[in-house]
């Protein structure tokens, strides 16, 4: 089985959970930004919009989302499926996309993580660079464990030296996702810096992620975060054994 990562050749990425479309891309839009389905839902509806002028092509496939060695990981998967998986769609249109799933609600605790992934296709020649810039979204579905108990993110984190500057780690011992956004740690003074504004990713229960940081980040003082789109940010637990 293949695995693929979130990274792209010669491919725009609006990605859903914060990205934002470029101004030169197409009209494609695709709501919402993200889906969760309790253990008793078998499936749920995306929406595929062509705003722009043109008529749009698009193929959407499933891929079971995990996270190893600090990196998002995407690899094929039938658990879900999509019906259409291809579709046309004409200017000012739009085109329901059904979500279903094909497997057991997981019985282990912990929430299960996917994502849709929206390809607009090709159509016609490249721009005046020679390049024809397409776009995708990835949006992250989340199948919630048997029994629908509530699950929740337990985050510790700490900043790492390493050869290549700083890095934010994030450990998720919990049983449910956690995106994180606007990491912010205290200075000396008792003065706030950020760190990393706006979206930083998404930590998946059992698994630890890494991201690279400014030159400010230090390795001791408490960090903070905006944790799944909470309107206050929350402190994050200091694992001091890992650094």
């Amino acid at each position: 089985m293949l695995a693929r990562t979130l990274r792209t050749t010669l491919l725009i990425a609006a990605l859903a959970m914060g990205g934002v479309v470029p101004a030169f891309a197409s009209g494609l839009q695709v709501s919402p930004i993200g889906l969760h389905l309790a253990a008793s839902e078998q499936a749920q509806a995306m929406w595929l919009t062509n705003t722009g002028t043109e008529t749009l092509h698009a193929q959407v496939r499933v891929f079971r989302w995990t996270q190893a060695d600090g990196k998002d990981v995407l690899e094929a998967s039938k658990d879900l499926v999509v019906s259409p998986p291809m579709v046309t769609i004409a200017p000012g249109d739009r085109q329901l996309v059904r979500v279903i799933r094909q497997v057991a609600p997981p019985t282990d605790g912990n929430e299960t993580a996917y994502r849709v992934v929206v390809d607009e296709l090709p159509v016609g020649g490249a721009d005046k660079t020679g390049l024809k810039f397409v776009l995708r979204y990835s949006v992250p579905v989340f199948l919630a464990p048997a029994g629908d108990p509530t699950v929740h993110a337990a985050l510790e984190a700490t900043v790492e030296t390493t050869p290549d500057g700083n890095r934010l780690r994030v450990r998720n011992t919990g049983s449910g996702h956690a995106q994180v956004a606007d990491v912010t740690q205290r200075d000396g003074g008792g003065k706030n810096i950020d760190l990393l504004p706006g979206l930083v990713g998404y930590a998946l229960p059992g698994s630890t992620m890494s991201w690279p940081l400014p030159s400010e980040a230090r390795p001791t003082g408490a960090l903070r975060a905006r944790i799944n789109g909470e309107a206050s940010e929350s402190t994050l637990v200091v694992d001091a054994g890992s650094r």
